[in-house]
């Protein structure tokens, strides 16, 4: 693999220019990156992996833990006699090159051929609109309570203790209790806790600000300029609202998305971007040890607890 020094941020694609020490200062006078990282050299980082992913639930880790709530608040709701499986939110479109190891690709759309086919868009476009209200399935007001311990339309949750077909209802209802035997407590984190993810979007945001990423973004820039197509960086072209418009990308999406993946190549954009995000999750993994191991233990209990879920 050809590396380059974290700071040395150019067109060029190789490159070995003297890399700083620890704390020693840059040209500009700035100290050098902790750890000396190396840039690797990549139009693609979805199959390398980030100091966060063993602290953040997976794509697989995921699905375990929604087919495990699924099946414990339906067995629950038949206690209860009713025939209930809760309705999950869909799940985010993945890209056939999707990270596995966590379930966002931070740096955006990183494959040149699927860019080229379609655009910003997911692969098969956007998925159709969810069903119109009231088209649901209807709800009697016991069956609400016994999955949510209340039926007041205004509360998500309540203290159950009400008797519905002869059973008492749980705190929180039957997905109190489906969150309790996959966390130990109906308030408990089904996926990602707070602080995990107070540290992945804060590290996300200062990757995104930080100098050696505007240098790179700003290179860019000026290379998609060059190209007919004005976008300040990467997240501008990829949030461009033009591109919801439409169920399929346009014409002017895929010109702007090819030209994207051309200039993210020239310029190395995600080898710079992932080098300092990487350098930034560390840093922050090791400021947060104590949080994030009790974080990494919660999950590895999760993930045990839905596999036994769906091995009764």
């Amino acid at each position: 693999m050809i590396a380059l020094p974290l700071l040395l941020i150019g067109c060029t694609r190789a490159g070995g220019e003297h890399q700083p020490a620890d704390g020693e200062a840059t040209e500009n006078g700035s100290p050098g990156p902790a750890s000396a990282p190396v840039v690797p050299v990549i139009d693609s980082a979805n199959d390398r992996p980030l100091p966060l992913d063993t602290y953040l639930v997976n794509p697989d880790q995921l699905s375990l833990i929604n087919k495990a709530y699924t099946k414990s608040v339906s067995l629950c709701m038949a206690r209860f006699g009713f025939d209930h499986k809760p309705v999950m939110d869909p799940p985010a479109p993945r890209d056939s090159d999707a990270p596995k190891t966590r379930t966002d690709g931070r740096y955006g759309h990183q494959n040149a051929q699927l860019m080229a086919k379609w655009g910003y868009h997911p692969e098969g476009g956007f998925p159709a609109d969810p069903p119109a209200p009231g088209t649901a399935r209807k709800t009697s007001p016991d069956m609400v309570t016994a999955g949510r311990g209340t039926s007041d339309p205004e509360k998500a949750f309540g203290p159950g203790g009400q008797v519905v077909n002869g059973k008492t209802v749980p705190y929180h209802g039957c997905m109190g209790e489906a969150v309790k035997k996959l966390t130990g407590s109906a308030d408990g984190d089904l996926y990602d806790p707070q602080i995990a993810v107070d540290v992945k979007m804060e590290t996300l945001v200062r990757s995104q600000e930080d100098g050696r990423t505007r240098e790179v973004f700003a290179a860019w820039s000026r290379c998609m300029k060059a190209a007919g197509h004005v976008y300040r960086d990467p997240l501008a072209a990829g949030g461009d609202p033009e591109w919801k418009n439409s169920p399929l990308p346009g014409t002017r999406e895929l010109e702007v998305a090819k030209a994207d993946a051309e200039c993210r190549h020239e310029n190395n954009v995600v080898g710079v971007w992932y080098a300092v995000d990487f350098a930034l999750q560390e840093k922050a993994v090791a400021e947060n040890a104590a949080a994030l191991s009790r974080v990494k233990a919660e999950l590895d209990r999760k993930v045990k607890a839905a596999g036994q879920v769906l091995e009764r």
